[in-house]
């Protein structure tokens, strides 16, 4: 066994990884669009903003991204719940809004429709045909090795 068959190991494997990390994410996105049907009506209790520095090792430049965390407050057959998520946008919601979210109706402290149906669905669309591109790389940088 060579360099080149240890380097197209490696690159298959890391490949795997990542395809085996979206395909959890879009799973679980999926799954909660289905399990979560009930629509409750929710409010944005707090806001809070989150500045993260951020450096690039090769230029030196420094970013600032801001992120802001969001606690909806939710009530479902007499007894309130409440839930935090991330978002980069600070328009999205503002303390004292009422969306309306979707929860499982078996286990309501599962949510969805925060961040969005459409988006499950558009990296989903987007994730099979990469997958199926890296996966073409692979095999003729394989064929090409072997």
């Amino acid at each position: 066994m060579d360099i080149s068959d240890i380097f197209v190991i490696v690159v298959g494997i890391i490949l795997l990884l990542i395809q085996l990390l979206i395909l959890y994410f879009i799973i679980t996105g999926i799954k909660s669009m289905i399990v979560c049907t009930e629509k409750v009506v929710a409010k944005v209790t707090s806001v809070i903003d989150e500045q993260k520095r951020y450096e690039d090792s090769k230029t030196g430049k420094t970013e600032y991204r801001y992120y802001y965390n969001v606690t909806f407050t939710y009530d479902y057959n007499g007894q309130e719940y409440d839930t935090t998520r991330t978002y980069s946008d600070r328009s999205k919601y503002s303390k004292g809004d009422n969306p309306t979210i979707k929860i499982n109706p078996h286990n309501p402290k599962e949510t969805s429709g925060l961040r969005g149906d459409i988006s499950t669905l558009l990296g989903l669309s987007i994730s099979i045909p990469l997958f199926a591109f890296f996966d073409l790389i692979y095999i003729s940088i394989l064929s090409s090795v072997f």
